[in-house]
Formats: C-alpha cells, structure tokens, sequence
C-alpha cells in the first residue's frame, strides 16, 4: 500500500514539473511576442518571424530574441549590401520572369533572407542546418501559396535540410571563429550571416523561378537540387568580386 502511494506521489510530482514547464514556456513565448511587437513596426515581417520562431524548440528562440535588438541592424545592413551587390545575378537567373511575379515574390524571400541573417548574428552554434530550415520552410510555403500550388512540409524539410547542410559545410570556418571570445562573436557571425543570406535568396529565387514554369519541385528535386548549386554559386563568386 505504501509503495503505491509513493509510486501515485512521484507521478503527481512528475505531473507537477511538466506543467510548471509548459507555463513556463508559454511565458517567454508571451514575453517573445510582445518584445516583437515592440521592436518590429512592419506587421507583414513581424508574422513572418513569428512564424518562423514557432518551428524552434523554446530554448533556442528564446536565445534569438535574447540578441534581437542586436542582431536585427546588423542584419538589415547585411541584407542591403547583398541584394545591391547581387542583384545583377539574380535579373540573369530569372530572365523570363516577369516583372510582377517578381514583385510579388520579392517581400516574401526578402523577409526570409533578413530572418536567416538575424539568426545567423545571434550568439547560439551554427553549425546545426535546422537553424536555417525554419526560416526556409515558411519562405516556400508561403512563395507555394503565392503560386497557389500545394505545398508539403515533410517533404520541404528534408529537402532544404540537405541543401542546407551542403552549403554550410563551406562556412565551418565561421563556426570556429563564433566560438573565440571577443574576436569570434563578430567575425564568425559575419560568415555565417553572410552565407545563411546566399543561402536563403538561393532558395527562394529558385523556387520561384520553377513555379513560374509550372513545375512541382517535389515532382522535379534534381532539376530543383541543380539550379540551386548553379545560382549559389554564381551568388558565391559575385561575392568574391
């Protein structure tokens, strides 16, 4: 009888912890999302972060909001100086697309790219892709409902979890440099902000280009995987110049 008794009080202890924790994690969610209220003005790129926040365990967005203030003007300034210096790659890519496709799609991966760099300045390890799989799985459902074609979020995320990961293999330098007090925190940021950004607008621009010309990118993964590699790599080498 006593044993049963104990066993009954350690689960309702048990029961007692997790619900501690869960009202503990809807707090900060709370708090995150007044902060944005706060620091974002534009409604449209504060949904956006939002929902890219929600695919992050609360730990981990708790330690990008924790930065935020930080991070964000660094990253819109990132931001700016890529797309002037990448825009001539991008007009070449997309020959074919029209301007008001374009335009529309625009908002969208520009939103993306300024929430990838954000990340990419914020103080946690980078070398983990599912950093960036977030921002790039509200970047294509969100372009997919633009198109109004369907959009399936296992398959986008095993998708972009692989590219990902490729192309940040090229920037583990950044990550060594992250992790040096005072000199890291700036100069492995910058590298890795900067090659999440490429990464981001690779994707994007790619997925639009493909659902411009009607086709499924789950149906057509190589020719997908294909056009990624050549626009980042023409993305790296402007860089380069």
């Amino acid at each position: 009888m006593r044993r049963k008794k104990h066993k009954n009080k350690k689960k309702q202890e048990l029961f007692e912890e997790i619900e501690k924790q869960e009202l503990a994690e809807q707090e900060l969610a709370e708090q995150e999302t007044k902060q944005l209220n706060e620091e974002i003005e534009d409604p449209e790129f504060r949904s956006f972060f939002q929902d890219v926040l929600k695919k992050f365990p609360q730990k981990t967005s708790t330690a990008i909001m924790n930065a935020f203030a930080t991070s964000k003007g660094k990253a819109e300034q990132l931001v700016t100086n890529s797309q002037t210096q990448l825009d001539k790659v991008f007009d070449e890519f997309l020959a074919g697309v029209s301007p008001d496709v374009k335009k529309k799609s625009h908002q969208t991966i520009h939103f993306a790219a300024l929430s990838a760099a954000i990340i990419g300045f914020s103080p946690i390890p980078f070398s983990d892709a599912f950093l960036l799989v977030p921002v790039q799985l509200t970047m294509m459902s969100r372009l997919h409902k633009i198109f109004g074609q369907s959009w399936s979020e296992s398959l986008g995320k095993s998708l972009t979890k692989e590219l990902v990961v490729v192309s940040l293999g090229k920037s583990a330098v950044g990550n060594i440099l992250k992790v040096i007090p005072v000199v890291g925190t700036v100069t492995g940021g910058m590298v890795n902000a900067s090659v999440a950004v490429a990464i981001t607008e690779a994707l994007g621009w790619v997925t639009v280009k493909m659902l411009n010309d009607g086709v499924d990118i789950f149906d057509d993964v190589m020719s997908f995987k294909g056009q990624f590699s050549t626009l980042f790599k023409a993305i790296q080498n402007a860089k380069k110049k």
